[in-house]
């Protein structure tokens, strides 16, 4: 992986947009990373690592500590990195969680962590834009995560002096978090936790098959045995009573149950015969209702000529009153006939006058036209006057307006020069203003953090005081648990006293006789009341833990803001104890100053004058338009009088009007109208009255010939009635109308009567039938039957307790013994794991043979390896005289075994500890092995390629001879096809590579400049 681009945007110290282009260096460069103590070139560092993996390179800060304090609230904390492997380009764009402005209102907001990658190859290709996926597809395309990352491509600022110098345990610790190898401290842990659990699941199976045998009421396993055998064969002799008694009641059950069901017969019987009875009690009521069946079903035979005798009598009425009708019609038609005749006499006398008014119209009309001319030239004449006022009145206004303008642009020319003289004093401003902002950045800052040490130490006694009571509350606990434990432990000799019997071997002594058995001392402890007491013990240790860590942290933050407040104060000097609103009144008559020279535009006021002079110009030729206009406007005016004048002589004055004219033409149209309309209305009305006089007497002569007809019907229908209430029962037709009901009626008498008679049969054949099958039969005595149900089933209920209480003891039994066995079986598989799991956890905690652990073992073989390759850069940078050993013996126990570190000194001949090397060649040591690491974990990483390396490593304790060795180390480590970036404010080291990234502070926030002979050839 070689970095190409690397942008960063209010991060770390650099408020604003700052990018590095690595390109620019050339191919595989050897460069410094420059600048003073706390510019912020680790930070460069920090950068590339969070846009890869989003976190930082100790690890030590998360992203959202990163963002810079200088920023501007609207400009967001952003990291962007391209970067090429294997013959691909790649952009990774990581964004923190961060307090952003609100887009509506006022306030802030806070800004979620996102991070999108891209290839770049050929065209730009989103890869994957989800936050958490970012930092898996990085994994897979480098090769490495971000721990390998930061071992092998960026050597941290003084880890590995601090690996060079610890001792022995402490490089374990070290060497496990930088390989990984937790792996095999979990081995460990796995096995020592296996081979506990093995040896605790034992103890309980012995304490389980112990339980057992309690529980059958026995001491061993033989008894227990024996007693099983004497239960089988009592649990034999119960089943055979159980199975006789129950023989017994099945009988006597079925004897009841036949009793039953005879004597459910005689009920029946009973039912039957009253329900006949009842049915019988209806005969009458039914009798009655057949004679009113009979007489309605005669009366429906005569219904048909009482029903047209009723139709005919309807019909011959409605004949009556329509004749009535339209003889009435006919005389008042008659009439109107008359009075339309009269009406149209009228009119035709009233048309007469017609030819007269058509004459005259045509008159009216002809001196229409006159009138038509004499009105446009009035109106033009009109038009004339108004439009003379109007430009009289238009050429003041124009003299004015041009008189305005000349003294417009006289003043906006001496504005402009004005302007120009204040434009060229904006410099001054602004750069008062920026001191002064910086000044008060200053102070707001050093004022926050002042505010935040105060809450911070406010909330210190009750954190201190929480972590007090924890520790109390944790101390109590450990207490009461510690007494429950021992008090369990105690009472343990009570409980198995309590089963020692005279005579019997007492499990703990083997003594026969017990003249003084153990007792309980107080109430007694159960297991699981020591178990929940560890447990509570345990989580108020968790809590203690807790808030003792919360307390730590709380004291180290209040420590930082005070070396914040003491490093802006020591920046502020003297300014430090100024007044933010005497400073921020100070500036307001300067930036009002500024705003006031930024709003002047140069250009827009040069534009203003040139316009005004150029509408000056526009405005003496308008003028002159104008006067022209005048002119000809006058002459037509006077011609257009002229003409009214001569044409006003020929017609009469009772017309001088168009209005009057055509309100007269209008009358005499509708006079015109009106008398031919009136004709027309007359004749019409006429011709209708006519025929509706004859259409009312045809209906008349239609409706008299159908009353006759109807008449000789109704006769007809009369004989027909009077002949067919003759021939019926009925003695008139009051008697026919009382018994005539409709057809529904007659259908539910007919099913009234027909059930009566289908449920007497069904009554009689049901009684028939059970008098036959209990012809024979005697009524059971119930009461006998059920007392001798009573007795047996009592003696049934006896011998089945007997049976389960046998089968009970039985069971109980058989499950101990099942049990025992399982366990016994159980106990077999774990003392064959624990020789295996118990001998390995022997060997990985190293209490046999070396006494070394599998972890440091391990350790110990990858340290070897690093130890190969640091030698050999050491031994080039000390001119042949150290290189870097395993120290294999003189160890006092087992802590110090494996992993520490001597020098081998070439002059002497003898080694050493490392620690006795001087301060430049504990740094080569450092150096040497920081690289010999790099190469290692690279190895170690499949074979993945490492095109780039920074070390942030201090170079100032080196003599001039061996800093040249250790850059020869570095060179040569270059060209091999390495990038390497060291960090260092050396001015050595400046001076002798001209390749260079140079990080300049400032309060404003810290810059970027990337020195190379490349550019500077470009």
């Amino acid at each position: 992986m070689k970095p190409i681009k690397l942008t960063m945007q209010a991060f770390g110290p650099f408020a604003q947009t700052e990018t590095i282009e690595f390109d620019k260096l050339g191919t595989n460069p050897l460069f410094l990373i420059n600048g003073p103590t706390g510019s912020g070139k680790t930070s460069i560092l920090d950068a590339i690592c969070f846009a890869l993996y989003g976190e930082t390179t100790g690890n030590e800060r998360q992203g959202i500590q990163m963002r810079c304090d200088m920023a501007s609230p609207t400009l967001p904390t952003e990291v962007t990195l391209e970067f090429s492997l294997n013959g691909k380009g790649y952009r990774v764009i990581r964004s923190p969680e961060q307090e952003a402005p609100k887009a509506r209102g006022e306030g802030m907001t806070t800004r979620k962590h996102t991070a999108a990658l891209y290839e770049i190859t050929s065209e730009e290709k989103l890869i994957t834009s989800k936050t958490t996926q970012v930092k898996t597809e990085i994994t897979n395309i480098i090769g490495l995560n971000e721990t390998q990352f930061r071992q092998v491509m960026v050597l941290p600022q003084g880890k590995f002096r601090e690996l060079l110098l610890a001792t022995s345990k402490e490089r374990e610790e070290i060497f496990g978090q930088l390989f990984q190898t937790d792996i095999y401290k979990k081995i460990e842990y796995a096995l020592k936790d296996k081979a506990s659990s093995i040896s605790k699941a034992k103890g309980e199976f012995d304490n389980q098959i112990r339980g057992a045998l309690q529980v059958a009421e026995v001491s061993t396993e033989q008894e227990l045995f024996e007693r099983q055998e004497e239960t089988f064969s009592e649990l034999e002799k119960a089943q055979r009573q159980e199975q006789e008694s129950l023989a017994q009641l099945n009988t006597v059950k079925s004897d009841i149950q036949k009793a039953e069901t005879l004597n459910s017969e005689f009920k029946k019987r009973e039912q039957a015969e009253l329900a006949l009875k009842q049915h019988a009690q209806q005969s009458e009521a039914i009798s009655t209702r057949q004679l009113q069946l009979d007489n309605a079903k005669k009366a429906s035979k005569i219904e048909l000529p009482y029903v047209a005798l009723k139709n005919s009598n309807k019909q011959v009425h409605e004949l009556q009153q329509k004749v009535a009708k339209l003889s009435q019609d006919v005389t008042l038609a008659d009439d109107a006939a008359k009075a339309k005749d009269a009406a149209l006499k009228t009119a035709k006398e009233q048309a007469n006058q017609l030819p007269k008014l058509t004459e005259y119209q045509y008159q009216l009309e002809s001196l229409k036209g006159k009138l038509v001319e004499k009105e446009a030239l009035d109106k033009a004449i009109a038009t004339g006057l108004v439009q003379k006022s109007e430009f009289e009145e238009t050429l003041k206004k124009y003299v004015a307006l041009k008189e305005k303008l000349s003294q417009e642009a006289l003043q906006g020319q001496q504005a402009l020069d004005q302007a120009r003289v204040d434009v060229a004093s904006i410099g001054s401003v602004e750069a008062e203003i920026k001191q002064q902002q910086r000044l008060m950045q200053d102070l707001q800052k050093l004022s926050g953090l002042n505010q935040e040490l105060t809450k911070l130490e406010a909330f210190t006694p009750n954190k201190q005081a929480s972590v007090n009571e924890a520790k109390s509350r944790y101390e109590a606990l450990q207490r009461s648990a510690d007494s429950l434990e021992l008090n369990w432990h105690n009472a343990q000799a009570a409980v198995l006293a309590q089963r020692l019997q005279t005579g019997e071997m007492c499990p703990v002594c083997g003594s026969l006789d017990h003249p003084q058995p153990a007792q309980f001392v107080g109430e007694e402890v159960t297991k699981e009341q020591v178990q929940q007491a560890r447990n509570r013990e345990r989580e108020g240790q968790v809590a203690l833990n807790q808030l003792s860590n919360q307390l730590d942290q709380h004291n180290i933050a209040i420590a930082q803001y005070k070396q914040q407040i003491e490093q802006i104060t020591e920046e502020l000097g003297p300014h430090a104890t100024m007044d933010l609103g005497g400073l921020q009144a100070s500036m307001q008559p300067l930036n009002a100053r500024l705003q006031q020279l930024s709003s002047i535009n140069l250009v827009q006021l040069e534009q203003n004058v040139n316009e005004l002079n150029q509408r000056c110009v526009v405005g003496e030729s308008k003028i002159n338009d104008l006067q022209n206009q005048m002119a000809a406007n006058e002459s037509t005016v006077k011609a257009n009088q002229e003409q009214l004048t001569k044409l006003v002589s020929t017609f009469d004055e009772k017309y001088a009007s168009l209005e009057v004219l055509e309100q007269d033409i209008a009358t005499v149209k509708a006079q015109i109208i009106e008398l031919n309309r009136g004709l027309e209305d007359t004749q019409n009305q006429l011709q209708q009255a006519i025929l509706a006089k004859a259409n009312i007497e045809s209906q008349l002569t239609t409706h008299q010939q159908w009353l006759k007809e109807a008449t000789e019907q109704l006769d007809a229908a009369k004989t027909d009635w009077e002949t067919a209430l003759k021939m019926s029962p009925f003695a008139d037709e009051a008697q026919f109308l009382q018994n005539k009901v409709d057809e529904q009626m007659l259908l539910t008498w007919q099913q009234e009567i027909d059930a009566f008679t289908q449920s007497k049969i069904k009554l009689e054949q049901t009684l028939s039938d059970l008098e036959q099958a209990l012809k024979d039969a005697e009524k059971p005595d119930m009461e006998a039957l059920n007392a001798k149900l009573t007795t047996i089933s009592g003696a049934y209920l006896v011998a089945r307790n007997q049976l389960d209480s046998h089968r009970s003891l039985f069971e109980r039994l058989e499950k101990v013994r099942k049990d025992i066995t399982s366990l016994h079986e159980k106990n077999a598989k774990l003392e064959d794991e624990y020789k295996v799991f118990g001998t390995l956890y022997d060997v990985a905690s190293g209490k046999t043979g070396s006494r070394v652990s599998l972890h440091r073992f391990v350790l110990g073989v990858l340290l070897d390896d690093v130890l190969i390759q640091a030698s050999q850069r050491l031994s080039l940078m000390s001119k042949g005289r150290y290189i870097l050993a395993r120290k294999t013996d003189g160890f006092k126990g087992a802590a110090g075994r494996g992993l520490d570190l001597v020098v081998e000194d070439g002059y002497t001949g003898k080694t050493r500890d490392v620690a006795t090397l001087s301060g430049g060649e504990s740094f080569m040591a450092a150096l040497a092995l920081a690289l010999g690491l790099s190469d290692v974990v690279q190895s170690y990483s499949g074979g993945i390629r490492l095109d780039t390396l920074f070390i942030d490593e201090g170079f100032g304790s080196l003599d001039p001879e061996s800093l040249d060795l250790a850059i020869q180390t570095l060179v040569d480590l270059q060209q091999s096809g390495r990038m390497i970036g060291v960090i260092s404010h050396v001015s050595e080291l400046k001076e002798q590579m001209a390749q260079r990234i140079d990080v300049a502070p400032s309060r404003l926030g810290s810059t970027v400049s990337v020195k190379s002979q490349m550019v500077l050839d470009s």
